[in-house]
This record gives C-alpha cells, sequence and structure tokens, in this order.
C-alpha cells in the first residue's frame, strides 16, 4: 500500500474521478511509492492533482478530468474546449497541464548537484531522478477512448481510463500503466536520503530549519556524495497537512517533532483563516520561541501565541472583568489558579464570548487540565479546529494524571495521533534519560483503557557520547566548572547560541550569570529574558531554570545544581519528572553536575 499524503479520510477532493484514483493509487501502489494529492508543490506553490515518487520509478504527475466524451467539443494538443453547464469553457489540455508542473519541479531538482549525474557517468549533466506526466479520465472506458480521434492530440500511452482504475483491477497492470508514463532510469535508485532531499526541495514547508540539529549529523562523512537534508518523516507530514477537522490529539515522546508539527499547522490555517488563531503554551520561553516561529514565517498578524495565564489576564481586562487582587494570593501559583477560574466564570456568565478563534492550537498541553477545558469553548463551534499536543512524561505541573479528553470538552476518540519516534537526542542521552526516570514515568493505563498514558520514546538512531555526571566540591567550583565547559564547547566549534546552562532555581541561575559575566561569555537568561553581555540575541549562551526550558532544545546542555533538587516546595517525583526534561533539552551533548548527595544524585549513578 503507497503512503497517500494526505491520508484517505483527510483529504479533500474535487471530484468524484480524484477521490476513486486516491484509493487505487493507494491500494495498487508499492509500499514504498509516496503519492501528494493537491498539495502546493515548489516556491511558487502549484496545485498538480496528485504527484508520486518512487525510489525506481522516480517523479510523475497526474491530472485528473471528470470528463464525458459527449461534451467534449473540440480537442487540440494544447487546449480542450468543453460543454458545462455554463457553456462552452476552454481549458488546458490535461496533459499539457501535468507537463508543465511536471517540467517546474523537474527544473527545481536539477539546481541540486547531488541529483545530477556528474561527469563519466552514463548520465552525466543529467537529472538522475526519472520523471514522467499523465491524465486521468475516469468516466472514459478505454474502448470508448478507441472508438474516438482523440488518440490524435492526446497521448493513449499516458492515459488511464475508467476500467483501467477498478477496485478489481489487478495490481501489477495498474502499476505497469501508472509507471510506464515515465523515462527510463539511468542511474541506481534513488537513495532515503535522495528521497529525502527531493521532498525538501518540492516541499519546502517540511524541512526542519532549526539549525541547532545539525549537530546531530556529525558523524556523516565530509566527502558524501549525498547532500543531508532534514525533513520530516511520513508520519509527520501526513499529520500536519491535514490532521482533519474537530478537535484533534497528538501523544508525542520528547523530540518527536510535536511543536514543529504545531507551526506547520499554524502556517497552513492562516492561510486561509478568516479570524484570528490562538496558539497557547504554559511557559513563557516557549511562547517566546513560537511568536519567533510565526514572525518568521510572516503569519504574526493572524496568528496569536502567547503563554495561558497571560492570556487569561488579557481576556479578563480586554472585557472589562475584575481580576483577582494579587495581595489576597500567597505566591503566583495561587493568584494564576484564581485567574484562570475568574475567566472562566466570566465565560459561563457570557462576560467573556465564547467560540472567539477560528482555531486553537496548544503546545505542551500536558500541564493543567483547566485550560483546555478553557479552550474547547472558544474555538468557533462553526470549525471545532483544536489541536492538543502533549506528552504526560513531561507533566511538570499540577495533576500528573491522563486527561480524560471526554470529561474536557474535548472529542479525541478515533482522532489521535502517536508519535514515539525520539528525533532530537542521541541514543545515548534518550537511553539515559529514560533509565533514570522510567520508574516514575511507567504509569497505569489510561482512564478509559486505551492505553499506557506515557509513551516510551523510540530513538531514531543518532549516537554520540554518554551523558557525564560531574561531582564537584562545592556550588561555586560548581559554577566555574559550567563556564569553562561552555568555553571548551565553543572551542570545538558550538556556537554560543547552541548551548544552555540549567539550573533548579533563579539564585543559581544568578551565579551562573555573574560568572558567565565575568569570564566575559556571552549569555541570556530566559528567566529574566535580559542579555547580561552586549553580543548579538541569537550568539549568547541560554541560562535557564530548568522549568523554563520546556519545550526548547539546544545541542549542548549542562545541568548544574542536582543537589539542590527537590526543591523545599516539590515532591521527589516531581524533581524526577523535571530532571527527565531537563535532560532531553539536549540534542547531543549532555553534561551534570552536583556538589551535594542526595537521594536523586544516588540515583543518577544507579
Amino acid at each position: 500500500m503507497a503512503h497517500l499524503i494526505p491520508r484517505l479520510g483527510h483529504a479533500r477532493f474535487d471530484s468524484r474521478g480524484e477521490a476513486r484514483l486516491a484509493e487505487r493509487l493507494a491500494d495498487k501502489l508499492e509500499d514504498n511509492a509516496y503519492v501528494w494529492h493537491n498539495v502546493p508543490v515548489g516556491p511558487r506553490g502549484r496545485y498538480p492533482d496528485f504527484l508520486l515518487l518512487h525510489p525506481d520509478h522516480g517523479l510523475l504527475v497526474l491530472e485528473v478530468k471528470d470528463w464525458r466524451l459527449e461534451q467534449i467539443v473540440s480537442a487540440t494538443k494544447t487546449h480542450v474546449e468543453y460543454r458545462t453547464d455554463r457553456g462552452t469553457v476552454v481549458f488546458e489540455h490535461p496533459l499539457e497541464q501535468a507537463r508543465r508542473y511536471l517540467f517546474a519541479v523537474k527544473r527545481l531538482l536539477e539546481s541540486e548537484p547531488s541529483l545530477v549525474g556528474g561527469p563519466g557517468t552514463a548520465f552525466a549533466g543529467r537529472l538522475a531522478v526519472p520523471f514522467g506526466w499523465g491524465a486521468v479520465l475516469p468516466n472514459v472506458t478505454r474502448t470508448q477512448f478507441d472508438a474516438t480521434d482523440l488518440a490524435q492530440v492526446i497521448d493513449a500511452t499516458r492515459i488511464v481510463c475508467r476500467d483501467e482504475m477498478t477496485e478489481s483491477v489487478d495490481a501489477e497492470a495498474f502499476r505497469a500503466r501508472i509507471w510506464r508514463m515515465g523515462s527510463r532510469r539511468f542511474g541506481p535508485l534513488l537513495s532515503l536520503p535522495q528521497i529525502d532531499l527531493i521532498r525538501g526541495l518540492v516541499f519546502p514547508e517540511i524541512v526542519v530549519r532549526d539549525d541547532r540539529q545539525a549537530a546531530l549529523f556529525d558523524d556523516a562523512p565530509e566527502d558524501a556524495d549525498e547532500r543531508v537534508l532534514r525533513v520530516m518523516d511520513l508520519q509527520q507530514e501526513q499529520t500536519a497537512r491535514n490532521p482533519g477537522a474537530g478537535h484533534r490529539v497528538v501523544r508525542g515522546v520528547a523530540g518527536s517533532g510535536k511543536t514543529m508539527l504545531l507551526v506547520f499547522r499554524a502556517e497552513q490555517l492562516a492561510r486561509v483563516a478568516t479570524r484570528p488563531i490562538l496558539v497557547l503554551c504554559y511557559n513563557r520561553s516557549l511562547a517566546a520561541r513560537l511568536a519567533d516561529e510565526m514572525r518568521s514565517r510572516g503569519i504574526e498578524a493572524r496568528v496569536q501565541v502567547v503563554n495561558f495565564h497571560k492570556w487569561c489576564r488579557a481576556q479578563l481586562v480586554r472585557y472589562d472583568q475584575a481580576l483577582p487582587c494579587e495581595a489576597t494570593f500567597k505566591g503566583s501559583d495561587a493568584f494564576n489558579r484564581e485567574l484562570v477560574r475568574c475567566l472562566i466564570a466570566a465565560v459561563e456568565r457570557g462576560h467573556v464570548p465564547a467560540g472567539q478563534y477560528e482555531a486553537i492550537l496548544i503546545d505542551e498541553a500536558h500541564d493543567e487540565d483547566e485550560w483546555l477545558r478553557l479552550a474547547a469553548r472558544m474555538v468557533d463551534p462553526d470549525t471545532q479546529s483544536l489541536l492538543v499536543l502533549y506528552d504526560n512524561a513531561q507533566a511538570i505541573y499540577g495533576d500528573r494524571r491522563q486527561p480524560v479528553w471526554s470529561k474536557l470538552g474535548i472529542q479525541a476518540i478515533g482522532r489521535t495521533t502517536v508519535l514515539k519516534l525520539n528525533y532530537r537526542n542521541t541514543a545515548e542521552i534518550l537511553r539515559f534519560a529514560w533509565r533514570f526516570a522510567a520508574e516514575v514515568l511507567a504509569e497505569p493505563f489510561d482512564d478509559d483503557g486505551s492505553g499506557p498514558a506515557t509513551l516510551v520514546a523510540e530513538s531514531c538512531g543518532h549516537r554520540g557520547n554518554d551523558p557525564v555526571v560531574d561531582r564537584r566540591m562545592s556550588t561555586a567550583d560548581e559554577v566555574h566548572a559550567a563556564a569553562a565547559w561552555c568555553r571548551e564547547r565553543h572551542r570545538l566549534g558550538h556556537r554560543w547560541s547552541e548551548i544552555a546552562l540549567l539550573a533548579p532555581t533563579h539564585d543559581w541561575l544568578a551565579r551562573l550569570e555573574k560568572t558567565l559575566a565575568d569570564d566575559e561569555i556571552p549569555c541570556r537568561s530566559l528567566a529574566s529574558r535580559r542579555r547580561i553581555v552586549s553580543e548579538p540575541e541569537r550568539d549568547c549562551v541560554c541560562v535557564s531554570t530548568l522549568h523554563s526550558s520546556k519545550g526548547l532544545e539546544f545541542p549542548a546542555v549542562s545541568i548544574v545544581g542536582l543537589g539542590d533538587l527537590p526543591t523545599r516546595a516539590a515532591r521527589p517525583d516531581d524533581a524526577v519528572r523535571l530532571l527527565y526534561v531537563g535532560m532531553t533539552r539536549a540534542t547531543h551533548v549532555l553534561r551534570m553536575s552536583y556538589s551535594r548527595d542526595t537521594a536523586l544524585t544516588e540515583r543518577l549513578s544507579r
């Protein structure tokens, strides 16, 4: 069965013929065939009906025309006159239309040297990817076609007729008819890196733009013939292209690309939105990063990104509702809980309108249940476009139980996607983090009995060094060692912005910031959102609490102050979860240090 993007059931077809062809392509083509339907192609966003990609047969573009023979008035090699209810309409010849789309893709691929035959090869200077084009006539049988003179202007070998795409058609015969429209393959089969490269060139929106991920490919040989391009995997692309109507839930392990999917989906929605789109997350640093992503895509005017409690406050202010008195509540957590309660009450009374947003997307949704219940009410009832992304293993606030979606007003039965593959971390970091935290993260089954509440991450296979746990003599020794480690990572080739120092408390942040400043290492604090040394914002070491780092990632991470976990306000299991989150921020290099022995530091050495 071929990979259809978007999947059947999620795709929108312009005609019954397109739907039938999609079913046949999915059922009859090989397992290693990719099929995109009505997806924008290339930088100019052209929309061929179907684009096919296969390691052996290369690229193929198909155009579908639900025409009936008796309504074709005339046809040339460039145009077809067709009688419709609106009168006679002149259409571009379907084969010419498919050929034009195909050659636009071909020119795009020819700009990539690794896809063109090198000197001395049988296809020197030529595209190493086979290519072809064709048309599909779902309402015309082969006998009917042959009985006309259309073969003079429509190449009979480049069309598929109604009786050649039935449900009962032989799979081998169907494949032969489809692939014979393409050119002969001159070189070897397309490799997986070449297929990903083609996908990235043809669909630039699926390219993972974050160059911090480049560290994961440090072990690629310098003389490699193939350029490595990081793109969404097939499941990620299928999920992102069109998760379908209504409420949708994506359960994904740390590093599985949940945030990347959210950004992609927000961009797709923003193209057609007529009302505001809201993106919510729990911590401010992740909200700032997501806002930057929306600005980089030019959609910040249509997509509002804000952390949950700031949004609650803004809603109360906007609709002239009373805010809680901060002096009445001890600590920000108590105040935030009252803020949420006040907004829910205002929505219940009708003083704050429900259904304000065309779509709502929630990242890190595992942190609090109340915002899910509230968000479900704030989505336009005509769209019901709510996307929730979560991972219970990273729940470091509030209740740890698996959400019961129906009790929160979220209809997620049959609308949940599971992402188990971790792309962020090396296998060594992922294995270390899970071994450390598995006893705490191994939770019972969901309340509805559908499966374990916490997913076990699977490594995508990237390799690196084992994490380092460093026992230091004192707090000052820890801080100075962390600064020295930063300088060493920079000497080895990491930019300052690829390095992060994480700590359990703000007191630790102050020590780190002072030491880095004294050592003239540029840094910025996520907690204070201020730059410590005058350097470009994107080339500073990031200093953050473990809590504020959630949702972020860096090639090199050092976690200090493990001896101060758990903090006085936290439970031992909370510290394990928090440290698991911190460990999985590191894509390539992980170092941890402590200067005081505790039960948690002993756990690290087991």
